[in-house]
C-alpha cells in the first residue's frame, strides 16, 4: 500500500477487487500527475476509508454480472454516494463504471452480445477521448444516470460518460499487456481467440497506451483546475 490520505498534497484512493485487475497504467498516470495513491484491496476485506479525505476515488473492475443485485456490494455503492456528497471526484473503470452509474441513479442491463477485445468508439470529444483502440471486457451495458453526459459509445451502448465531475469508463484504459495476458491465461472466456487477441494487442497497444495516458491525464488535470 502506498502513501495514505494523511500525506501532504493531493491524493487518490484506488479500490481493487481482484488480484489480476490492478490499476496498471492508471497508477503510473496518477504518480506522474502528482497524486499519491492508496490501494484498498476490497476483496481482502480492507476497510473503505473516508472518501472525503481524497481528491479522487477510483473503483476498478471485479467479477459479476447484472444478474446480481447491481453486481456490487451495497457498502461500496453507499461509499460512492458519500464521495459524491463530499465533493470527491470518482473515476469508475470497467465494472467500476457500472457501479458508479448505479450509485448515481442509473442502471446496468445484460448486453445483447458480450464484448471481449479491442474496439473503436464514436466520441463527442476526440481531442480527449479518441476513437480507439480501447480494450473492452464486458457482458453488460450501462443505463446512464439522469443528467449524465454521454462522451463515447459503440454499437451496443455507452463506453464513457461524465456526471457531476465523475467519469465512468466502460472500456479499460488502465490495461497493460501483462494484465491482459493474465486475463487471457485465466481462460474465463471460453470462446475467446487467445492467440488472435495477443496478436492484435501487440499491434495496437502502443497507440492505445498513448490514448489512455491522454484521457486519464486530461481528466486528472481537470480536477486540479476545479479546486482552484
Amino acid at each position: 500500500m502506498s502513501a495514505g490520505p494523511n500525506a501532504r498534497g493531493p491524493s487518490a484512493v484506488v479500490l481493487q477487487h481482484r488480484d489480476d485487475a490492478p490499476g496498471g497504467l492508471l497508477i503510473d498516470v496518477l504518480a506522474a500527475s502528482g497524486l499519491r495513491s492508496t490501494i484498498v484491496r476490497v476483496d481482502r476485506g480492507e476497510p473503505l476509508p473516508d472518501p472525503g479525505s481524497f481528491t479522487l476515488a477510483v473503483t476498478l473492475g471485479r467479477d459479476g454480472s447484472s444478474d446480481e443485485p447491481v453486481g456490487a456490494p451495497t457498502t461500496e455503492l453507499d461509499w460512492l454516494r458519500q464521495a459524491d456528497r463530499a465533493g470527491t471526484a470518482v473515476l469508475g473503470v470497467g465494472f467500476g463504471a457500472q457501479t458508479l452509474a448505479v450509485a448515481l441513479g442509473g442502471g446496468v442491463d445484460r448486453a445483447p452480445r458480450a464484448r471481449y477485445g479491442w474496439l473503436w468508439v464514436s466520441t463527442s470529444i476526440p481531442r480527449w477521448i479518441s476513437s480507439g483502440p480501447w480494450l473492452a471486457w464486458q457482458e453488460d451495458v450501462i443505463r446512464l444516470p439522469a443528467g449524465a453526459r454521454l462522451l463515447a459509445h459503440d454499437q451496443v451502448g455507452p463506453q464513457a460518460f461524465i456526471a457531476g465531475g465523475h467519469l465512468g469508463l466502460q472500456f479499460h484504459p488502465e490495461i497493460t499487456p501483462k494484465i491482459l495476458g493474465g486475463w487471457i491465461a485465466a481462460g474465463r472466456v471460453s470462446s475467446l481467440d487467445s492467440q488472435g487477441m495477443l496478436e492484435v494487442t501487440s499491434r495496437e497497444y502502443a497507440t492505445a497506451s498513448v490514448a489512455a495516458e491522454r484521457l486519464l491525464t486530461t481528466y486528472i488535470d481537470s480536477l486540479a483546475q476545479r479546486q482552484r
